[in-house]
């Protein structure tokens, strides 16, 4: 099962974004998404801001559920 670093990173490399790069798009520091991405913060403060600069359901990043409605914005 992937944890919330695994999911994060993945989706991450996907939009070929560095850490640096989604931390600015964020308003967060790189260090703070490198800590997510290695696993030591579980339930980061930036879950929205994350979810939507990665153009993915904020509750499928943090749990792994909902990955049908990863676009957000773009359902009926």
């Amino acid at each position: 099962m992937e944890s919330i670093s695994q999911r994060l990173k993945r989706k991450r490399e996907e939009m070929n974004l560095s850490q640096s790069q989604l931390a600015e798009l964020v308003g967060m520091t790189q260090q703070s998404l490198q800590a997510i991405e290695a696993g030591l913060t579980k339930r980061p403060r930036y879950i929205f801001e994350l979810s939507s600069a990665l153009h993915c359901d904020p509750h499928w990043l943090l749990y792994g559920e909902n990955q049908n409605s990863d676009l957000i914005g773009h359902g009926a």
